[in-house]
């Protein structure tokens, strides 16, 4: 936890409680159990200390899906965008590069982040410039890497970004990479479900659950997406911040074959990997 980490999961918890109750007696009492928790829990892993803010606020609205509606708003707004992300990787003479690029520009697709604005009417109007951006990490050492190993377990993100992934992952199944996705267990902020994933698409893929937390946590994940994570046939391709935030406090056990991908929305993730705030990136380790 950075210092400004605690206002940003706080601002956080306002926006999700605006999604959900109606009274400020309601939203206060959100706030007031989750600053009691964060008291407790001075300097812990950020994702998981917003994993327990939605279970707070799942918890007392009753609602098990916060997020469901702009979910599917995003998932909607992905979709009309694909044929763009569809004819960036049919002009790119590097292949491997564009999706790549895909992936991570799809990460844009994040509300509630303390300084990093998006909104699902406006993304269209940015997505093609958001491709070409500048692209932060060691493109050739990832090429290298996809094409040593023919195993991908590929850990998933956001809804919205999750309709360009499944697009990425048809791409290197035809490249003859066999993968193999993980997703959540059960709805934490807008991250895609194990069970959202496979109803998003007709290819035959073998999705798992990594657990019901922001990221992928070794305290919390499931027991088949560990063997998967530990066996050194696989590569693990890591998307977004909540996968970074986790997966970095023992990135050390996976040297060699872990690739981050993400828009490095806050300052916190931005400082760690040595990069401006907002950066498309595809960092080995």
């Amino acid at each position: 936890m950075a210092s400004n980490c605690y206002p940003c999961i706080l601002d956080r918890a306002k926006f999700e409680c605006d999604l959900v109750f109606e009274r400020e007696e309601d939203k206060k009492e959100v706030v007031e159990e989750l600053l009691d928790f964060m008291a407790c829990h001075k300097g812990g892993v950020s994702a998981l200390v917003g994993t327990e803010r939605e279970n707070i606020i799942k918890k007392q609205s009753g609602n098990p899906d916060p997020y469901h509606r702009l979910k599917e708003e995003s998932n909607q707004v992905a979709r009309n965008l694909l044929p763009l992300a569809e004819d960036f990787y049919e002009r790119a003479d590097d292949k491997i590069e564009s999706l790549i690029r895909i992936a991570a520009a799809a990460n844009s697709m994040e509300f509630g982040v303390k300084g990093h604005d998006f909104d699902n009417s406006t993304f269209a109007g940015v997505f093609c410039d958001t491709l070409r951006e500048k692209l932060h990490g060691d493109i050739g050492e990832v090429k290298r890497r996809l094409d040593r190993y023919g195993k991908i377990f590929y850990l998933t993100d956001n809804c919205g970004e999750a309709v360009f992934d499944l697009f990425v992952i048809e791409k290197l199944g035809k490249m003859g990479k066999q993968v193999v996705v993980g997703s959540k267990s059960e709805p934490i902020i807008n991250d895609v479900t194990r069970e959202e994933l496979s109803a998003m698409t007709e290819m035959e893929i073998k999705v798992i659950s990594t657990g019901n937390v922001v990221g992928t946590s070794l305290e919390h994940i499931e027991p088949e997406a560990r063997a998967l994570l530990f066996d050194p046939e696989w590569l693990i391709l890591s998307k977004g911040m909540g996968n970074f935030e986790t997966i970095s406090e023992y990135e050390g056990l996976l040297k060699g074959r872990l690739i981050y991908i993400m828009r490095a929305k806050c300052e916190p993730v931005s400082m760690a990997i040595g990069v401006p705030r907002g950066t498309l990136v595809a960092e080995s380790v």
